[in-house]
């Protein structure tokens, strides 16, 4: 059969292909938690043997995987490009699971130094290898415990986020302090989540999902900036199965050790952190932000550049289309069922799954650019294999094209006005303008109250409100408007846009849902934007008339902050409809290492009439302006705004 023939049947299975034994990767179990864990601990009919003999069985020599599904370009030379194709179609006609990603052999291991995001902070842990080519590493469940808590130390300041292990039969638990669990049944590889948000949510959170989450933050005179209201509304969603068998992942049980692939650790316990974990073959690391401008950059690329082994490239697969299905919030949208069938009907998944490290790559780069094309998405840092100084091609799709030109229109049209750069603050007549580009973290080293901010900083969003708030009250001023121009804001940091929020509305208020779990939670707090260590009436601007100038280039928190405007009625839009970008960005990371950011499962909303709504689509202007220029003609502007009132 031609090869664009057999395409053409993917494309149209697409549609309804799913997961053996009717579950449905990427969204969580129904029913109560009480009848999943009940699955999940109970006895299958038609089940043979213990998870032991995936290892006990092994004859200690590599084997042959014996896998259908054998991608043309593998150095095995199986079955042709039409054959491989071919056999895809048959495979996913009969269910579509996933072939398993290697043949379990006898188990080695190898101790290596694990980073904690810095090179002075690192330990070790023991990997244990049981894939032919030894390549693939699975991690002790007893010894995530430790891994997990030091994580929450360094990224939410959360001492008191505690795990423990246990095990009985065949299963493995990881229970928090709090009583949720986790579970890993090797019988039937799966991972069970009692509450897979409530697993993970810090200790230090006053939420479900706490967005502001000052809590986290270092130093007390920060946290002050922010008092949670108390009455925020949430709604827990449902337990989660995550069903490894389907995606021809494993779970091991070898003697009295659970083993746990190190890839799933991190695409489930690590990523939802900001504190991914990859593997270089030499050292396991921990890192914050983006890998390649991190000082664990230099480590990671330490490891030798190479070919990708069978093994690897299978598993980083499964794992992938594992990682996708539940994490993509858009995938909905997308129109996208299951990932495995996505990438066939995309031509991706040969190149996903090939052995030269940086065509694997590039097809990473191309299906967040290109297919992907959501804003959030993208980021790529090439895997160790293809090494620091690699080039990935860079591809484009037609939204990113767009917005990148809609924001060269509107940053031409602002430098028209300000040459030498847009202040942080502005007045002009009975006017003052706050423009900041991007929603910056709180500096460590801030300490507003004893160092109050005495000049617009627009790189600290947090001092540029602290400042502006004092120049628009102090004695005799003559502001009754106030403009946030947000018409370049590219986004940023969401505890930044709460204190934005809760500056201009005397309460913010934000929503998130889960498209994992179904669950939502709807949080209100107040900020202490005049430092007097109280929170009152006093503490915002709404005695003010309020306008938001936005554009397609207000995007992510540039996007949020006037959706919630637009549902309180409290502050007038201006200029065009914002650019959207509802889910907060989850950093992840292909098994072999490449990694990346992606529209993750936490939807930004706002919450109206006991409903929460989506935001990708963007705020519409209450008052549509038409051309960039018009938007950095303050003087003009100001005109504008008061014939409208």
């Amino acid at each position: 059969m031609k090869k664009k023939a057999i395409v053409l049947m993917l494309a149209g299975l697409m549609v309804f292909t799913g997961c053996s034994a009717g579950t449905s990767g990427g969204t969580s179990v129904t029913g109560t938690a009480e009848s999943a864990a009940e699955t999940e601990n109970g006895t299958e009919e038609g089940q043979t043997g213990e998870a032991d003999s995936k290892a006990t069985e092994a004859d200690g020599t590599s084997a042959d995987t014996g896998t259908a599904a054998e991608p043309a370009g593998s150095d095995t030379g199986a079955l042709t490009g039409d054959e491989w194709l071919q056999s895809e179609v048959e495979r996913m006609q009969e269910g579509g699971a996933l072939d398993p990603a290697f043949t379990i052999v006898t188990k080695t291991t190898k101790e290596v130094p694990i980073y904690f995001n810095s090179q002075d902070d690192k330990g070790s842990v023991t990997l244990a290898f049981f894939d032919e080519d030894g390549v693939v590493p699975y991690i002790s469940l007893s010894d995530v415990p430790a891994i997990v808590e030091k994580a929450y130390q360094i990224q939410y300041a959360d001492k008191n986020y505690k795990l423990s292990y246990s095990a009985e039969g065949n299963t493995a638990t990881l229970t928090r302090e709090s009583g949720f669990w986790m579970k890993a049944d090797a019988d039937r590889d799966t991972i069970t989540f009692l509450d897979l948000d409530a697993f993970l949510k810090a200790s230090t959170m006053a939420s479900l999902f706490d967005v502001v989450h000052e809590g986290g933050l270092k130093s007390e005179a920060k946290t002050q900036l922010f008092q949670h209201r108390g009455n925020s509304y949430e709604r827990y969603g449902d337990a989660v199965v995550l069903p490894l068998k389907d995606y021809g992942i494993e779970l091991i049980k070898d003697g009295e050790d659970f083993y746990m692939p190190l890839a799933t650790v991190n695409d489930f316990l690590m990523a939802h952190n900001y504190i991914p974990m990859v593997y270089n073959g030499q050292s396991v690391i921990l890192y914050v932000g983006k890998l390649n401008e991190t000082e664990m950059g230099k480590v990671y690329y330490e490891a030798p550049k190479g070919k990708i082994s069978p093994s690897m490239s299978r598993f980083s697969y499964n794992e992938l289309c594992l990682m996708l299905d539940y994490h993509y919030g858009l995938k909905d949208t997308h129109d996208i069922s299951k990932f495995d069938s996505f990438f066939l009907g995309t031509g991706l998944k040969e190149r996903l799954m090939d052995p030269d490290p940086m065509v694997a790559d590039n097809a990473v780069e191309e299906l967040l650019s290109l297919h992907f094309d959501d804003g959030h998405s993208g980021n790529p840092v090439p895997s160790f294999y293809s090494g620091a100084d690699a080039e990935l091609n860079e591809s484009f799709g037609s939204a990113a094209l767009y917005s990148g030109m809609d924001a060269m229109r509107f940053q031409e049209a602002r430098d028209k006005y300000y040459p030498d750069g847009v202040p942080g603050y502005e007045e002009v007549g009975d006017t003052a303008f706050i423009t900041f580009d991007h929603f910056t973290s709180i500096p460590e080293d801030a300490d507003y109250y004893n160092n109050p901010p005495t000049e617009a900083d627009p790189t600290d969003t947090v001092g540029l409100m602290l400042y502006s708030y004092a120049q628009i009250k102090r004695e005799g001023s003559p502001v009754k408007k106030v403009v946030l121009d947000l018409s370049c804001n590219g986004g940023g940091d969401s505890t930044a846009a709460g204190f934005v929020l809760g500056t201009f509305l005397g309460t913010g208020t934000y929503s998130v849902r889960d498209r994992i779990t179904g669950a939502m939670s709807n949080d209100y707090f107040k900020v202490d934007v005049n430092l007097d260590h109280e929170y009152d009436q006093t503490d915002s601007l709404r005695d003010y008339k309020l306008y938001c100038l936005i554009s397609s280039s207000s995007f992510s928190c540039g996007n949020l902050v006037p959706n919630v405007f637009k549902s309180t009625h409290l502050v007038t839009l201006l200029g065009q409809t914002s650019g959207g970008g509802s889910c907060m960005v989850l950093p992840a990371a292909t098994a072999y290492g490449m990694t990346f950011q992606i529209s993750g499962p936490f939807q930004m909303s706002f919450a109206k009439n006991g409903s929460f709504y989506d935001v990708d689509t963007g705020a519409e202007a209450d008052i549509y302006i038409d051309d960039p220029e018009n938007f950095y003609k303050r003087e003009a502007l100001v005109k504008y705004i008061d014939s409208q009132l």
